[in-house]
């Protein structure tokens, strides 16, 4: 996702490009990976950027849950990784123990309830990531 749709986003959602989340949005852009709080953290303080680790935090959690950045359990630590969301539509994630490589799926659990099961919910969501062992890794295992 480029930073001037994101900044549509943002917009469309209310909400203001302050210069925290400039400074975040764009260290995101810029990774070909995902990234932790704290490795951002470390990473913007390298380069000498002001940014505290509280702000860095509050704005992570609010992209992910305006739908810019996906947030994944990567190692089921309760340590989440972030990464510019790739994929528009509703998606879930596939994570290698091994070397923590994540890949998007286009699967949803939730899909598959009946509206019996799901009687008297409204504006369900569902948080899905399956975790194995990538065919790279398990090739280095033999």
């Amino acid at each position: 996702m480029e930073l001037d749709q994101i900044r549509q986003q943002l917009s469309k959602k209310g909400l203001k490009i302050t210069r925290p989340r400039q400074t975040i949005l764009e260290a995101l852009a810029h990774k070909s990976n995902w990234t932790t709080a704290k490795s951002l953290f470390e990473e913007l303080s390298a380069q000498e950027a002001n940014i505290d680790f509280s702000t860095i935090c509050r704005n992570l959690e609010l992209l992910s849950s305006t739908g810019i950045l996906c947030r994944v359990d990567r190692d089921s630590n309760g340590i989440f990784a972030y990464s510019l969301r790739e994929m528009e539509e509703h998606h879930h994630h596939l994570i290698c123990r091994s070397c923590g490589k994540i890949s998007p799926m286009d699967f949803c659990p939730l899909q598959q309830l009946s509206s019996s099961q799901t009687a008297g919910y409204t504006d369900l969501e569902c948080r899905f990531e399956v975790y194995g062992c990538c065919r790279e890794c398990q090739g280095k295992k033999l």
